[in-house]
């Protein structure tokens, strides 16, 4: 579904885990997209067809699905990238990732075509869009987070969901790398803050106030220092 001017999200709807998609259209040359954690192809636990819908749905905005140019992983966890390799295979579709992901999506089979530092990753040639990549660990060595400072947009992976954070029990994990990334994005100015997954929500928390909020909570819950 659109979101705001070229942007989309696809949020997971069925009952096995998976995450949700987002896309940036138009912002590379000759017109292609951006795509940011495909998901599953199927779902692990009941076959859900979690690529066969992503494609429907994108379709359904009147997007091509062929005209993906680049998928962007926030992290290299399998409900996050397993269905990259299609697109990279079947349209030719680039992969990137934090070299801090590396090693482990080589372990799983990929091969990514950009690795990424933190910084401005320029889109096209034009560079109508420019976005911050941000290393945030704590769920993942590499994981990081997009910001688009134009439109005041956080993707944010599986760092933060409403009114949660995700895991930091899984290998690389760590809290207190958890609690520094979240108090380093909390200070950017967000009017929409994309989450990984619907957990408990869709994921999509729209508004200053209400991103804000989310922050706030996080901040006490987790009692992390102003």
């Amino acid at each position: 579904m659109q979101l705001a001017k070229n942007l989309y999200g696809y949020i997971w709807q069925g009952q096995d885990n998976n995450c949700n998609s987002y896309l940036i259209s138009n912002c590379l040359d000759q017109n292609r997209h951006l795509l940011i954690d495909p998901g599953h192809i199927k779902t692990k636990g009941t076959d859900e067809p979690a690529l066969e819908l992503l494609l429907k749905g994108i379709q359904n905005d009147g997007l091509d699905p062929g005209a993906i140019g680049l998928t962007l992983l926030t992290h290299c966890h399998p409900d996050h990238i397993e269905a990259a390799s299609f697109f990279q295979t079947r349209i030719n579709t680039k992969v990137a990732i934090h070299r801090a992901e590396a090693d482990i999506y080589q372990q799983m089979g990929g091969i990514a075509d950009l690795l990424l530092d933190e910084g401005d990753l320029k889109l096209g040639t034009q560079e109508s869009v420019l976005l911050d990549i941000i290393h945030s660990p704590g769920h993942s060595p590499g994981h990081i987070t997009i910001f688009w400072p134009k439109e005041k947009v956080l993707i944010a992976g599986d760092l933060i969901f409403y009114h949660s954070t995700g895991r930091t029990d899984l290998p690389g994990g760590s809290l207190a790398q958890m609690k520094q990334s979240i108090k380093r994005v909390s200070s950017l100015d967000v009017d929409w803050l994309l989450c990984g997954h619907p957990y408990g929500h869709p994921g999509v928390i729209q508004g200053r106030d209400e991103v804000k909020e989310n922050f706030q909570f996080l901040s006490h819950q987790m009692m992390i220092e102003p």
